[in-house]
């Protein structure tokens, strides 16, 4: 189920994702950032797109279209960051998607 502010705001970040693909998921990360409503659930997928739900209701909070700076922190440093997943963020970002 998708929130109303995601439906009203983000039709052309939903338009360059569909043209992109959602892809599969290939890491899951939780975010407590203290957030009143509670955790994050992060979603990264193979084409570069993060899904945000909030753990608790499950509810889709945003999609993102990450910059590779932003996939490097969803790793901890003992892990290998996909070169692919990187270079698909950079490509991404000169595109101006992630805007």
């Amino acid at each position: 189920m998708n929130s109303r502010h995601w439906e009203a705001d983000r039709a052309e970040r939903e338009a360059i994702i569909r043209a992109i693909g959602i892809g599969n998921v290939i890491k899951t990360v939780v975010v407590d950032r203290g957030h009143r409503n509670g955790p994050e659930v992060h979603k990264i997928t193979d084409t570069g797109i993060v899904i945000i739900y909030n753990q608790r209701t499950n509810r889709m909070i945003t999609k993102l279209i990450a910059r590779p700076n932003q996939i490097r922190r969803y790793y901890r440093p003992e892990e290998v960051v996909p070169a692919n997943l990187l270079r698909l963020a950079r490509e991404h970002q000169m595109a101006g998607y992630n805007v």
